[in-house]
């Protein structure tokens, strides 16, 4: 039983690399064939054979082909032509396409500017609207308030009005019952002031009566003794209007009474300070 040997990695390679060179041949060796294609198609059949024996062309026989050989540096020149004629295609086509895309792309933007430019004025109007319809409620709201400010103002006015017509009438009503309580305070007063000069008119009569010498009948006679008297009573001066030798002895018991009684009442004690007394008999 004999044992298979397995190929070496090392044949492996090998074989992989003489394959690789037999493509490169290949790709060489067609390379030579598409030349010589090129030269065989640029051949010229130009000379037409001739009878050898009649001197005549012989149509007959075949033609010589004389083939003109063309330099590689015509062959390359030749391909740059064709590759410039078919980049300047391109760049044709390429500068179409960009100006196109530019053209699209300018166009786009004018839409997008037109629209943007027409939604702005929409907007700008819509906002315009909207602070033209804020303005009118403003207005609307500050001569609703102003109304209700009047109204509120009027109603207070009235009611202010009301309170001082009733303060006036109350306060006329107090002065008047203050005039009448007053009057009435000043009537007592008065009557109460009469009635202590009557007495303290009295008591000082009495007190002048007390000194008084009578030197002859006093019966018929009458005398105004007109009295000046200090607050504490003392008489200041004494003159009497009517009998003469009454007056003089009336006048004569003033004086020497010295201290007259006299009220504490200080508008009572005002009043006597200047005072007449009447004696009739």
């Amino acid at each position: 039983m004999s044992v298979e040997q397995q190929p070496k990695p090392s044949d492996k390679k090998e074989k992989k690399s003489l394959t690789l060179e037999q493509k490169s041949f290949l790709i060489s060796a067609a390379a030579h064939v598409f030349i010589v294609v090129s030269l065989l198609v640029s051949f010229q059949f130009s000379a037409t054979p001739v009878d050898l024996a009649t001197g005549n062309k012989d149509t007959q026989a075949p033609n010589i082909i004389e083939a003109t050989f063309i330099d590689s540096n015509v062959l390359a020149q030749n391909k740059r032509e064709k590759q410039q004629a078919e980049a300047e295609v391109k760049r044709k086509r390429d500068q179409e396409a960009a100006n196109k895309r530019r053209a699209l792309e300018r166009k786009k933007k004018e839409r997008e500017s037109a629209d943007k430019a027409k939604r702005k004025k929409a907007a700008d109007a819509k906002k315009q609207k909207e602070e033209q319809v804020r303005k009118e409620r403003e207005l609307q709201e500050k001569s609703r308030l102003a109304q209700e400010k009047a109204q509120q103002e009027k109603i207070e006015k009235a009611r202010q009005d009301k309170l001082e017509q009733e303060r006036a009438a109350q306060d006329r009503a107090m002065q008047e019952q203050m005039q009448m309580e007053q009057a009435d305070r000043n009537e007592r007063r008065q009557r109460q002031i009469l009635s202590e000069l009557q007495i303290a008119n009295s008591k000082i009569k009495a007190r002048i009566e007390q000194n008084l010498i009578q030197t002859g009948s006093i019966v018929g006679k009458s005398c105004r003794l007109r009295l000046r008297i200090a607050s504490n009573g003392l008489v200041l001066d004494a003159v009497g209007t009517g009998d003469e030798s009454l007056c003089l002895a009336l006048r004569t018991a003033a004086l020497k009474a010295g201290t007259l009684p006299m009220p504490s009442d200080k508008d009572v004690n005002q009043k006597l300070r200047d005072t007449t007394l009447v004696y009739e008999n």
